[in-house]
């Protein structure tokens, strides 16, 4: 099995077909993070090392122009947490969901990537809490799906008013 690293890897989406490039390391080795991401900077956070942790709560910040140097330490999220996702829009990345050491938690925290120095922001929960959940979004909206335990339900975070409880918007098909 493949031991848990700190690497980066880039993929050149002109040349998606050649390896991948080595870039500048995260801050610790660690797995079960999530990711979001600006036309300038990739944000990733959380997750954990080893199987029993520690748990994280960092957020790292890779500069895509200038890849090749460590990560940057921002945020931290407002817990340590693994096992969630998160989504964005041009000025906010969400981190929603996942495990901090047992519960698991519905939660959000926001990134604010104007100051993305701060304290990521709790923001309102998901309908219900799980872990191994996936996250896509647009610029009004966040949705988060699936995960640990179900149902499969699909939620909604609405940046405009992200405070509100997220509702759930029905249920994936078995």
């Amino acid at each position: 099995a493949p031991s848990n690293s700190s690497k980066v890897d880039r993929i050149d989406y002109s040349n998606d077909t050649a390896a991948a490039a080595p870039k500048g390391p995260l801050s610790a080795i660690k797995f079960s993070l999530a990711a979001t991401s600006t036309p300038s900077f990739g944000y990733f956070a959380g997750g954990l090392q080893g199987n029993t942790g520690p748990f994280f709560s960092t957020i790292d910040r890779i500069d895509y122009s200038n890849d090749t140097a460590a990560t940057s330490p921002k945020g931290p999220l407002s817990s340590d947490r693994d096992s969630h996702a998160a989504a964005g829009n041009q000025s906010f990345g969400y981190f929603t969901a996942g495990d901090v050491q047992q519960p698991t938690v519905s939660s959000t925290d926001r990134l604010d990537y104007s100051n993305d120095t701060a304290t990521a922001s709790p923001k309102g929960p998901l309908s219900l809490a799980r872990q191994y959940v996936a996250a896509t979004g647009n610029e009004d909206f966040g949705y988060t799906v699936g995960g640990s335990p179900g149902p499969t339900r699909v939620d909604r975070i609405d940046y405009a008013n992200d405070t509100a409880d997220a509702p759930a918007r029905g249920n994936l098909a078995n």
